[in-house]
């Protein structure tokens, strides 16, 4: 799905050995063809595996030279746990929830001083 242009991606359940391909080549269809943020929703993933932090490695590495944003939103403290033991947290951002995450990749409408 969408909202205002990010693209929102919900995985559920595990990001592991048997679902982390998968996984990546959803996420790297949205690097290839959209244009905007891509904010993952974790709300729904229980668990968070090696295979699926390479694969949001191999993701955020394809959108950053493209300056494009990578959003995290609303994981739970076992997958958070595990995205500040491995060093995640200082390499892809993370909101509380989906619309934190999305408002952090909109962007500044504020005025522009004279």
């Amino acid at each position: 799905s969408a909202i205002d242009g990010v693209a929102i991606i919900s995985p559920r359940g595990k990001i592991d050995t048997l679902t982390a391909k998968s996984f990546e080549m959803r996420l790297m269809h949205h690097v290839a063809y959209g244009q905007g943020a891509v904010v993952i929703d974790m709300a729904a993933v229980d668990y968070v595996s090696s295979f699926g932090l390479r694969s949001l490695l191999i993701v955020a590495k394809q959108m950053a030279p493209l300056g494009r944003k990578l959003v995290l939103s609303g994981p739970n403290d076992a997958v958070m746990e595990v995205l500040r033991v491995s060093g995640f947290l200082r390499i892809i951002q993370v909101a509380p929830d989906r619309d934190a995450a999305v408002e952090s990749v909109m962007p500044e409408t504020g005025a522009v001083a004279p």
